[in-house]
């Protein structure tokens, strides 16, 4: 699906020996039917967001329609362009997060779970500096109340963000999860900010 000017845009490849059919897309989702290795079936689902908020509500509604016909386990993955928490946030404007609640609302009614991630929180940057600067984190995953009993290790892996404002999310049907802590990453910019310094000296 083409890109509107610098926003959106969807493309899908694969390689040839994974068994997967289209079944419908549209500018702001593709969908597919994925035959696991032991016959087992299931979606996935491509998102992009309405990078407009008042939008948003409708693309989510249209994508129901579809999740209602499933008759497998599914799993949405891509850029919401929608913080779900203020923990998802980091910004020096404290303001309401516009449609949190409506997104909220819709991920509960379908029954979604958010898949877990490793790696930096925040999946984007405004590229900003100064004041002006925020992080959010509007790349996930989401599956289907059923998602886990076909895949249990399910997760995600953030990566910096490096050449775009977006982090390359990696999804890994078989995360290995570290038991053991690891030390203290920050990145740069935190140490430009007194108040993330003296949270530092406090710990």
């Amino acid at each position: 699906m083409d890109a509107n000017g610098s926003s959106g845009g969807l493309w899908v490849g694969w390689k040839k020996e994974a068994k997967m059919c289209h079944v419908f897309s549209c500018s702001n989702f593709i969908i597919l039917l994925v035959e696991k290795y032991n016959g087992l079936l299931w979606y996935l689902v491509l998102f992009y967001g309405a990078p407009c908020h008042l939008q948003r509500k409708s693309v989510l509604e249209d994508l129901e329609v579809h999740l209602e016909s499933f008759n497998h386990p599914y799993l949405i993955v891509g850029d919401f362009n929608q913080v779900e928490y203020g923990s998802d946030k980091l910004s020096l404007n404290k303001r309401t997060i516009s449609g949190a609640y409506d997104f909220n609302e819709w991920r509960i009614s379908n029954e979604l779970v958010d898949i877990p991630f490793k790696g930096p929180r925040f999946t984007w940057c405004n590229n900003r500096k100064g004041a002006k600067w925020v992080y959010e984190r509007i790349d996930r995953a989401l599956g289907s109340k059923d998602w886990f009993a076909l895949f249990p290790n399910t997760g995600i892996k953030h990566y910096p963000i490096q050449i775009s404002d977006h982090a390359p999310i990696e999804i890994d049907l078989n995360l290995t999860r570290n038991t053991c802590r690891k030390p203290y990453k920050l990145d740069a910019w935190v140490l430009i900010h007194e108040d993330c310094l003296t949270l530092i000296k406090d710990l």
